[in-house]
């Protein structure tokens, strides 16, 4: 995985909180993204620099940080410190050694606020024809790096085309001025309600299409869509928009957040959905738990269990009341609960939760069902882990049996049962019954998956060792 290495500099009171918040939303939100194109990002900050003398000065140790970054990103507000401008000093001297880029942003305030340390800084950039861009605040800092950042990946990963977040067409250009004049001209606004409304609708129905262009990496995509999302909910919450389709549009928009990993965001997002659920629909209203429902799954990604319980029992509460104790949507979050308790490790717990989603989905769904076979693996799972190996075969026989006659013999979820057989009988020391399963799993894997899928790769190595036990040197 190819690493992008991020110095942040910056006057280390003025500005401490900006940069904290700066590291934090690279590392937490535009990480996770950049992944999915095999691009990691790592951020140093002055922070950084361990305590204790080992013969060099802080202001050393911070320029040899600085020197192993590819991208060197500076803040200012009323001055330059002293300290600050060595370290950009630093990077100016990497610009013509290394491919390393710099970023300079300045946070809006009058020329009175601005010291002499920060107008000779600038007037020394403009001599060497280096120019800085002027931030609201940290947000606009965010939005204004991250497209330079997309641009560094793209050349990075050898793409040629522009960064999906850069182009914007004049349609969208017109569009943004549209909104400008709707905040500037009260006379004009209920004209341009119902055509921004419009506009809004058009945006939301770009983030269906934009994934598909594969031309562009999938951070640039994933980023398009978040500022897409971004810019209706912007114009949704200053132009009184229908107050049901702004919930859905929140909804949607922390749905697409948590589909890709950036639960922090997503958590967010949905919070404030949920506030507008409650206002729409009620706290007992199927929608509301719905809302509950999901941001218990962010939560529970994150590894807050606390809140995740918290909130599926909230969804549950109204389930049961308002669908019943015998509905599929119970029975989900019944599942959903048991997940918690088992990651928590209380397996008695789990059981109690995952029997209860199981009996639903037996005498709603049947036990033909996928859903039902989810039920059977997961109290599977359960009992493997309590090495009740036993119980354990007893159950995801049952869900391999659901499975093969309705998904059948060559669908992934099936390899999956054949995998789970395979590591019960492991445990158990049945190499030969473990080895017949693992080979079966191996084989829809590969099929279906291919070689160098992870699921693929784990039963080979499963393979590999069941025949090191059975003697075998195959």
């Amino acid at each position: 995985m190819q690493t992008i290495k991020i110095f942040l500099g910056s006057s280390i009171d003025e500005l401490r909180e900006e940069r904290l918040f700066l590291s934090d939303y690279l590392l937490n939100s535009v990480r996770p993204i950049f992944k999915r194109d095999g691009v990691d990002i790592e951020v140093v900050k002055c922070e950084d620099i361990r305590t204790g003398y080992r013969g060099k000065s802080s202001q050393e140790e911070i320029n040899d940080l600085l020197r192993g970054c590819d991208i060197s990103v500076f803040m200012f507000k009323t001055k330059a410190g002293p300290v600050t401008v060595r370290e950009y000093n630093v990077a100016q001297e990497l610009v013509g050694t290394k491919n390393h880029e710099i970023y300079v942003y300045c946070f809006g305030v009058t020329e009175e606020e601005k010291e002499k340390s920060l107008k000779a800084f600038k007037r020394k950039m403009r001599q060497i024809e280096l120019y800085w861009k002027t931030c609201k605040d940290v947000a606009d800092l965010e939005s204004q790096f991250v497209i330079g950042l997309l641009d560094y990946e793209r050349h990075l990963l050898g793409k040629a085309k522009s960064s999906a977040v850069e182009q914007e067409s004049e349609t969208e250009q017109n569009v943004d001025a549209r909104f400008a004049k709707y905040q500037q001209n009260e006379q004009a606004q209920a004209q341009l309600r119902e055509e921004i409304h419009k506009d809004i609708d058009d945006l939301l129905q770009q983030t269906k299409t934009v994934m598909a262009n594969e031309d562009e990496t999938i951070a640039a995509r994933i980023f398009k869509v978040v500022e897409l999302y971004k810019k209706a909910d912007q114009w949704a919450n200053a132009t009184a928009y229908d107050k049901e389709k702004y919930s859905h549009l929140l909804f949607d928009h922390a749905g697409f957040l948590y589909d890709y990993g950036l639960y922090k965001d997503a958590e967010a997002v949905y919070l404030r959905q949920i506030k507008l659920a409650e206002e729409l629909y009620g706290k007992e209203h199927e929608n509301t738990a719905t809302s509950y429902n999901n941001i218990g799954m962010v939560y529970n990604e994150q590894g807050d269990y606390g809140k995740a319980l918290e909130y599926y029992q909230k969804a549950l509460a109204i389930k049961e009341k308002v669908l019943g104790t015998e509905h599929p949507s119970t029975a989900t979050s019944y599942n959903n609960i048991a997940g918690v308790y088992y990651a928590q490790g209380d397996f008695d717990k789990a059981l109690e939760y995952f029997f209860k989603d199981l009996a639903i989905c037996e005498k709603v769904l049947g036990t033909e069902h996928p859903d039902t076979a989810t039920s059977y693996n997961n109290i599977g799972m359960v009992y493997n882990e309590q090495g009740d190996y036993d119980k354990a075969l007893e159950y995801y026989q049952k869900a391999l049996a659901t499975k093969e006659k309705v998904l059948g013999t060559e669908h992934p979820s099936t390899a999956t049962s054949y995998n789970n057989i395979g590591g019960v009988y492991r445990k158990q020391g049945e190499y030969a019954k473990a080895l017949d399963y693992y080979t079966k799993a191996y084989q829809i894997f590969k099929k279906k998956l291919g070689d160098a899928h992870p699921n693929t790769k784990d039963v080979r190595r499963s393979i590999n060792f069941v025949k090191k036990a059975l003697g075998s040197n195959d």
